[in-house]
């Protein structure tokens, strides 16, 4: 069987069953599990597809018949989970393995292990990120599990992950989008320590976990010591997994396995700036072209428009599409795509009209989507906004960030010019 561990709490479990039928939907339940191992450790090219490096593949019959079995164990890591929803998440199990089998459970974590962890980027009003770093101790029986943020879409078939073997790797993983100066700071005795990350810095969001290898390095341990002495963290579980996994402990897969929605609207590489997406241009291509799994940084429950893939899709369509097609939780989450229709393409609209004030250098506009004041979504530049809905998103969320932190005209402007710069260089077009 095949165990994929989440973080979710009461309210976003609706948005992982979206995740979870995904990935049941996208599973060939003609080829078997034994059939996917063979035909993959045959397809060079799909090999290459996979990842940068050389991949080695597992002996089917070398697994134990719990390993063999076809089938999902989906976790959800969670603080609480009411009965309700408990009662629903059993109606969704019993849906979805009409279509392939799996089951899926909830296991609640005690906080208690996270006393002292540092309250920092998504973990910025809870622990619940910090749960992914003990997700192997919940699946000890299986030789890996795959750990998945619940802003995600499945578009693959996911059992090829587990055809993968990583030997003496501790865990696979995917390039962070952009780990540009970043850093860590500690105490150590007396001192403050600063680390520096380097270009292997890669996403926590997705993460094939060698089960067995990770517990017996005691990560946890480590990674609870580090945090309750932290001075200063960015982005809370991400941090202290990339200060412990070395690149030689990594397999870097294709940015395809968890490729953000943003970077459909622009991304830098590594042959262009060696701080930025640890791909190559052409490697980059190769996954935007095919991506496996859509990772939403801008979620598609808050959104109805964002980012067109190279099909000429916006990526937000495909989440709803799914949704629509979720048992049980379904009604509920078309209850959220009517209500956010609206505040949807106001957002546009915002990002749009700063994108009119930055062009005719109209600061006295500028100066009034700064104050907060009310932009309503029109059909005036209807076509106009929808073609450049990306683009008028990143913009949208720096009049936003202002806003929050009071930031003055001049600084937007040169944000907004260097988003723009970028996006002309690098933007798919």
């Amino acid at each position: 069987m095949f165990p994929i561990v989440f973080n979710a709490d009461e309210n976003y479990i609706k948005y992982t069953s979206t995740l979870i039928t995904s990935i049941i939907k996208n599973t060939n339940s003609q080829k078997s599990f034994k059939e996917l191992c063979k035909d993959l450790a045959q397809d060079r090219e799909s090999q290459a597809k996979m990842s940068a490096e050389k991949l080695h593949f597992i002996d089917y019959e070398s697994l134990n018949e719990n390993e063999q079995k076809e089938g999902y164990v989906f976790v959800i890591l969670s603080d609480f989970v009411s009965t309700q929803t408990h009662d629903k998440l059993a109606e969704l199990q019993r849906e979805l393995s009409l279509i392939y089998p799996c089951s899926i459970e909830v296991k609640i974590v005690d906080e208690k292990e996270f006393e002292g962890f540092p309250k920092s980027g998504a973990a910025h009003s809870n622990f619940l990120p910090y749960y992914r770093l003990i997700a192997p101790q919940f699946l000890q029986e299986y030789s890996k599990c795959l750990y998945l943020d619940s802003d995600m879409l499945c578009l693959c078939d996911i059992r090829e992950l587990f055809t993968l073997d990583l030997s003496d790797k501790i865990l696979a993983c995917v390039s962070d989008k952009g780990s540009k100066r970043r850093k860590l700071k500690y105490k150590e005795q007396n001192a403050i320590c600063t680390h520096f990350y380097d270009e292997s810095f890669f996403y926590s969001g997705f993460l094939l976990i060698n089960t067995k290898k990770y517990i017996d390095c005691e990560l946890f341990t480590k990674a609870q010591s580090l945090a309750r002495r932290v001075v200063y963290i960015k982005t809370a579980d991400q941090d202290l997994l990339n200060f412990f996994v070395k690149k030689q402990s990594q397999l870097k897969l294709a940015f395809a396995y968890c490729f953000e929605t943003s970077a459909f609207c622009y991304c830098i590489c590594k042959d262009e700036d060696k701080t930025r997406l640890n791909y190559t241009r052409a490697e980059f291509l190769e996954s935007a072209k095919n991506p496996k799994i859509l990772h939403f940084g801008y979620k598609p429950w808050k959104l109805l428009e964002s980012f067109s893939d190279f099909k000429g899709v916006n990526v937000c369509s495909y989440w709803w599409d799914m949704a629509s097609q979720t048992p049980i939780f379904k009604q509920e989450l078309l209850e959220i795509q009517k209500s956010i229709a609206e505040s949807s393409k106001n957002t546009i609209a915002l990002g749009f009209n700063a994108l009119e004030a930055f062009k005719t250098c109209n600061f006295f506009k500028m100066h009034s989507l700064l104050k907060n004041e009310d932009i309503k979504y029109t059909n005036a530049n209807e076509k106009s906004m929808h073609e450049n809905s990306g683009l008028c998103i990143l913009l949208a969320e720096v009049i936003e960030f202002a806003r929050r932190r009071h930031k003055g005209l001049l600084n937007v402007f040169f944000k907004i010019a260097k988003i723009l710069r970028h996006y002309k260089k690098y933007a798919k077009h």
